[in-house]
């Protein structure tokens, strides 16, 4: 066998390699995702091999990518598919996995990281059919979207987040909460539940130019190559999954007034109108009572979400009711008025144990004043034998109140249970109402109301919950 000249080997190596260079450009930075739109002070990039690289206006930045921001920089990253995210001050980001070739056929992907700091993000086409293909991974939860314009933080004690437009869904190990425009959660590790929350996180657009430029005449796609931004696409958030108003409703609700006291406990049917933002402004027609209406009135929607299937939210405030079935009287005045309302499953399945995990849940209102309740819990029903499981806790730094029940009572899509609680802590003798429904093809959605009577202390609040595999029928 003839031996090759280690020398001639070498040069063709050597050829071999700027051949395949000029054919296919090779780039240890990987896949160009996007460009730095706008940079304020130090703003660096580390690409996966470690190189570092300082960031200006039309810098690329590539798939692999973590870009640190300095104690007073900030910078604006617009992404191929239209996105852009805003960092803060003394942040540090990740490009995971970006794929995004100028369509939505399900191969486009859009991965990333927050791991330290804050950001203000408005989604592209990327999420826009398929959900999954976008995410935000963080310490604590991963941050999904349902098309959006929406801030996040990490602080010390957590992650917060709140939503401008749109809807995000935060998910950990304890479960999933689906946060909508106007709204903002709080996560405190991994393993604890996604909450409401008050507290928005602080990322103020300081002079950045926080929303994309309109569509050029022509609507050229961006091609990761025009560093002045000229030409992005249009980015268009898709809404939030409608809810449409109509009388084929089935709610379940909670409420209390303070010149009446807590409300009693009903899942029944109603007239449901839903405003643009997916809230329910005005219930009518109940089952039980025709002539009773609830109007918002004058309160104030303090939380609101939907999901296209089941809505639920809370009114603070002073409503407006039209007859006095309902026992609030002329209203509430103030009170709090918490609902849950979809469109009951028609068809039930008639087999299979099905699990369910808590979507989302309203902030308790306790009429004592007390302050820090959360909400966690699981559902499950046998649709074989019309039981319904439920673990309900309903806690604060004091207390827990634990609701469980093996064999709640249902009928058709509803299901009810009255039990007594033996959680320590109770300053009374402890009882709970449930009121709740299946909503949903295949039962995939599950909303209760929830009254807990502890003496003097009077709780009460919804919860909503969705199956992972929808049962079979």
């Amino acid at each position: 066998m003839k031996r090759i000249n280690p020398h001639i080997r070498i040069l063709r190596q050597v050829f071999l390699l700027a051949t395949l260079t000029i054919v296919c450009p090779m780039s240890v930075f990987g896949v160009t995702a996007g460009r730095a739109n706008f940079v304020i002070g130090n703003v660096e990039a580390v690409n996966v091999d470690g190189s570092r690289r300082l960031l200006s206006k039309g810098s690329a930045i590539n798939e692999g990518d973590s870009i640190n921001t300095g104690v007073s920089a900030r910078a604006q990253l617009q992404f191929s598919d239209g996105g852009y995210i805003s960092l803060q001050p003394n942040t540090v980001f990740r490009v995971d996995q970006f794929n995004y070739k100028n369509k939505d056929d399900g191969s486009e992907k859009g991965f990333f990281s927050l791991l330290k700091g804050s950001l203000r993000a408005i989604t592209g086409i990327i999420g826009h059919k398929n959900k999954d293909t976008y995410k935000v991974t963080t310490s604590t939860a991963t941050i999904g979207i349902r098309g959006t314009g929406y801030n996040a933080e990490i602080r010390e004690n957590g992650l917060f987040v709140s939503v401008g437009e749109g809807a995000v869904f935060l998910s950990n190990n304890a479960g999933g909460l689906l946060v909508s425009n106007g709204s903002a959660a709080f996560v405190s590790n991994i393993n604890s539940l996604p909450t409401q929350s008050k507290d928005h996180p602080r990322t103020p657009p300081a002079n950045m130019k926080d929303r994309p430029r309109p569509p050029p005449p022509n609507n050229q796609p961006f091609n990761g190559n025009n560093a002045d931004n000229t030409n992005p696409p249009v980015n268009q958030l898709p809404p939030l999954p409608k809810m449409l108003s109509g009388d084929k409703y089935t709610i379940a609700y909670a409420f209390y007034s303070t010149a009446t006291g807590p409300g009693a406990m009903k899942t029944e049917n109603a007239t449901t109108s839903f405003n643009n933002t997916g809230q329910v402004s005005q219930l009518t027609n109940f089952t039980n009572f025709t002539g009773d209406t609830n109007n918002l009135g004058t309160a104030a929607v303090t939380f609101a979400a939907a999901d296209g299937i089941i809505g639920w939210g809370r009114w603070d405030g002073s409503t407006i009711v039209t007859g006095s079935s309902l026992g609030m009287g002329t209203g509430l005045t103030p009170g709090t008025f918490h609902y849950v309302a979809g469109l009951p499953t028609a068809v039930m399945p008639t087999a299979g144990v099905v699990s369910y995990n808590m979507m989302g849940n309203t902030i308790p209102s306790v009429n004592d004043g007390t302050t820090g309740w959360k909400v966690s819990g699981s559902l499950s029903a046998d649709f074989s034998t019309l039981n319904v499981a439920l673990n309900l806790n309903v806690s604060n730094t004091t207390t827990n109140y634990g609701v469980s029940t093996a064999s709640a009572t249902r009928s058709g899509a509803n299901f009810s249970a009255s039990t007594a609680l033996t959680t320590t802590g109770c300053m009374s003798a402890c009882t709970s109402l449930i009121n709740g429904f299946f909503a949903g093809a295949n039962a995939s959605r599950a909303g209760l109301s929830y009254q807990i009577n502890d003496g003097p202390r009077n709780v009460q609040g919804v919860a909503v919950f969705a199956s992972p595999v929808p049962p079979p029928l």
